[in-house]
Formats: C-alpha cells, structure tokens, sequence
C-alpha cells in the first residue's frame, strides 16, 4: 500500500486570481504534500499561498517565510508576512515557462502545534532557469482545514495550473 493518498485534485480555471483547496486537511495525517504544476498567468505577477482555518477564514498574517533563489542566491525572509509562501520571483506569463512546486505542510489540522511547510519549485523566467527553496511557519495554533493560492498584486489572473494534495502516512 503506497504512503502517498492523493486527497484532492484541482485544476485552475483561467481568469481568476485565487484558487482554493478547502477541506482538505485532517487529524487522519499529520504531513501533507501538496504539487503544484504548470502555473502560469496572463500578466507576470507575485504568487501566494495563504492557508484556510475550519471556519473558512482565509489567514494573511503572522507567517514567518524564508526563501533561496537559485540562481542568483538570493535569500528573502518575511516576519507576520501575509503568505506562507513568498513568492521570490513572478509567475511567469506562459504556460511554457510554468512554475512547478513541491511543498510539504507539518500538522495543518492540530490546534496544539504551528504548521510548518517546506518546498521547492523551478521555473522559466525570461528564458532563464530559476528554482527556489521555502522554509514557514504559521505562528498561530489554530485548526488549517484548507490553502488557498493567489495572484493579482501587478494585475494578473490565473491562466492555468493543477493542484495535487495528498496525505503522507508514516509508518511506525
């Protein structure tokens, strides 16, 4: 039996500038992985991930984030940032030159512990290569039930996309 359960699978729909995954963290794992493949929008626009509490609330404060641009090694950091992912480079504004994640989020539906993530992603960007690292924190012991991703600081929509989330059991 595979560790991996895929729990939920969302495609982008052009034209928006969020997109979320709602009702998709549980007490029945503690460690998430969630793929995000092939983003892309119709304007190169900033790209966040803010995280859903069980009443539906969207939270876009208190994370603590830190990022590695490879190349040119940049770092950026954010203390009660408004995303838990900073997004260190623009969403790209063609499906060639898409952004691809993998992100992993530790104990999003326990109200007794900080949900943490850690990722990394590549993308194209004026032709150029880039990949990322992500380091997070919610600084907030409150029950996630969900994540939502968005664009729109330069005036940009979704053109396209696909969510994966899945539950990772560890055996004992």
């Amino acid at each position: 039996m595979s560790n991996l359960r895929l729990i939920n699978e969302t495609t982008v729909t052009s034209g928006v500038t969020t997109v979320s995954a709602t009702d998709v963290f549980s007490s029945d794992f503690d460690i998430y992985k969630i793929t995000l493949e092939g983003f892309y929008c119709t304007t190169i626009d900033y790209f966040y991930l803010r995280l859903i509490d069980l009443s539906g609330n969207v939270i876009a404060t208190t994370y603590d984030v830190a990022a590695l641009e490879l190349p040119p090694f940049n770092e950026r950091k954010g203390i009660n940032f408004t995303g838990l992912f900073p997004s260190t480079n623009f969403l790209p504004n063609s499906e060639a030159e898409s952004y691809n994640a993998v992100l992993y989020l530790f104990n999003p539906a326990s109200s007794l512990n900080y949900s943490f993530m850690l990722g990394q992603s590549s993308e194209v960007e004026y032709t150029a290569g880039y990949f990322n690292k992500y380091i997070g924190v919610l600084k907030q012991t409150v029950s996630i039930a969900g994540f939502q991703l968005s664009v729109g600081t330069l005036g940009g929509t979704l053109s396209g996309g696909k969510i994966r989330t899945y539950g990772l059991r560890v055996d004992s």
